[in-house]
C-alpha cells in the first residue's frame, strides 16, 4: 500500500487545479475549443448580455467566459471544492485560511463599504458572506471581478 504525502493541502506530485495562470487547466486567452477540451461533459453554451458567451460544466463546477473584443477566454471561474491552489485554498475555504495562506499579498475589493473579494495577481477570491470563499476566478481588470462576483458560489 502506498502512502500519500500531503503538503499545504495538496498531494505531492499533483498539479493544483488553481494556479496563478489557470483554473482546471484553462488559461486566459485560450480558444473556445481549447477551453472546452479541459471541461467535463456535458458543457452548456450560454449567450449573455454585454457581449459575453459562457461555457458551463456543472459537473466540474467550472465556467469560462468569452467576450466580444477579447481574444480567447476572458474569465474562468470555479465553485468546485475539489479545485485548490498549491496552498490548499479554493471555493468553500474559510476567509481565515485564505488570509493565513496569502496574507498581505491579498488586495481587498470593496463594494458598499464591505470587502466582497480579494485579488491575488489575476486570481479573484469572492468572500461576500465574509466567512468563506464563494468563487475563485481568473481574469484581468474590473470586469473579471464583476463576473466572479456574479458567478455560482460554493455551497
Amino acid at each position: 500500500m502506498r502512502a500519500a504525502i500531503v503538503l499545504a493541502g495538496l498531494a505531492v506530485g499533483t498539479t493544483p487545479g488553481i494556479t496563478a495562470s489557470s483554473i482546471a487547466g484553462i488559461h486566459l486567452g485560450a480558444t473556445r475549443a481549447q477551453a472546452r477540451a479541459h471541461m467535463t461533459a456535458p458543457v452548456r453554451l450560454d449567450r449573455l448580455e454585454d457581449g459575453y458567451v459562457r461555457l458551463v460544466s456543472t459537473r466540474q463546477k467550472v465556467e469560462t467566459y468569452f467576450r466580444t473584443g477579447t481574444t480567447g477566454v476572458a474569465v474562468v471561474t470555479t465553485w468546485s471544492r475539489r479545485l485548490r491552489t498549491a496552498a490548499g485554498i479554493g471555493p468553500c475555504s474559510t476567509v481565515t485560511a485564505l488570509k493565513n495562506a496569502y496574507g498581505p499579498r491579498l488586495v481587498p475589493f470593496r463594494q458598499g463599504g464591505r470587502v466582497v473579494a480579494y485579488r491575488l495577481g489575476q486570481l479573484i477570491f469572492t468572500v461576500e458572506g465574509g466567512k468563506k470563499v464563494g468563487v475563485v476566478g481568473l481574469g484581468r481588470g474590473t470586469q473579471a471581478m464583476y463576473v466572479a462576483l456574479n458567478a455560482t458560489e460554493c455551497s
